[in-house]
């Protein structure tokens, strides 16, 4: 009996020492990864025992955003480059995943696959392809006017084509688009006439101003002066109509009358000059 309780105990030792308890974390799927293979089950989120030679490998399935490259030779042979963005993660059925790992080298040293590794495999290829047998259809004036209309296309055309795969994939837009240098030299003419001919707009605008404020200024100052010029011949007008000749007469009289206060001097209106009786009468006053 007590033979066979030391041999239970080596037994267990054993067996303690001859496994590990590993864990599959959140957001990641686990395989068993025997001396004859993977075991067909794929493990959920949890803790496992690990038995002998055998490696618990890990998928992350999380999601993320990532971005694909593409150079693209349009209808009319230009090239150009356009970034596809998309968020991206594993998610398939365990027979495709199944599959999925026969396909895949496993990193060793982290006994794990990310979706960068995956995405080698099953996504880089279509994306690429897809993308390029949407966009070589067109020129360039056609992916300038129909940018959302193309990333809609190539969306459902990427979509389509990762049926059947691990990889899933979903918000699909292009994003920077780097023209071909000719077109960006045409684009940028374009902008610096446009440019100056705004300018020379806005500069004629500004001169039409400065021109109507002359004008407007020129109408105020002659409005100034013609009622100026309206007073005073007002003024005259009233003036002359004043004079009469009874009032110059009177006028004259008033004169004379002041002249004859002085005694000494003989005073005599310019027409009594023709007068032989004023001229006696001037020569008495000489004598």
């Amino acid at each position: 009996m007590k033979v066979f309780k030391i041999v239970v105990l080596i037994t267990s030792f054993t067996l303690i020492q001859a496994c590990s308890f590993q864990t599959v974390p959140p957001a990641t799927k686990g395989k068993i990864l025997t001396t004859s293979g993977y075991n067909p089950e794929t493990l959920p989120s949890g803790k496992y025992t690990i038995w002998g030679r055998d490696k618990l490998i890990l998928l992350n399935v999380n999601t993320d955003t990532y971005k694909e490259t593409v150079k693209v030779i349009l209808s009319d042979k230009l090239t150009l480059n356009v970034d596809v963005r998309f968020r991206g993660r594993i998610s398939a059925t365990d027979k495709i995943i199944d599959s999925m790992f026969n396909d895949i080298k496993v990193d060793h040293d982290t006994n794990t696959v990310d979706f960068d590794d995956v995405y080698r495999i099953y996504g880089k290829p279509t994306i690429r392809n897809r993308t390029r047998s949407v966009l070589s259809q067109y020129n360039v004036n056609d992916i300038h006017k129909n940018y959302n209309r193309l990333s809609a296309e190539i969306g459902k055309s990427i979509q389509d084509g990762l049926q059947g795969t691990p990889i899933e994939i979903s918000d699909i837009n292009l994003g920077d688009i780097s023209y071909p240098k000719v077109v960006t030299d045409v684009v940028n003419m374009v902008k610096e006439r446009e440019l100056a001919i705004k300018k020379e707009e806005s500069q004629a605008k500004i001169e039409l101003i400065k021109k109507k404020n002359e004008r407007l200024l020129a109408e105020a100052d002659y409005q100034i002066k013609l009622t100026m010029a309206k007073a005073v011949r007002d003024s005259n007008k009233i003036i002359g109509e004043g004079i009469t000749p009874a009032l110059l007469k009177l006028r004259a009289l008033e004169v004379q009358e002041k002249m004859a206060e002085n005694k000494s001097t003989v005073f005599m209106p310019f027409e009594a000059f023709n007068d032989s009786g004023a001229r006696m009468r001037m020569y008495q006053q000489n004598q």
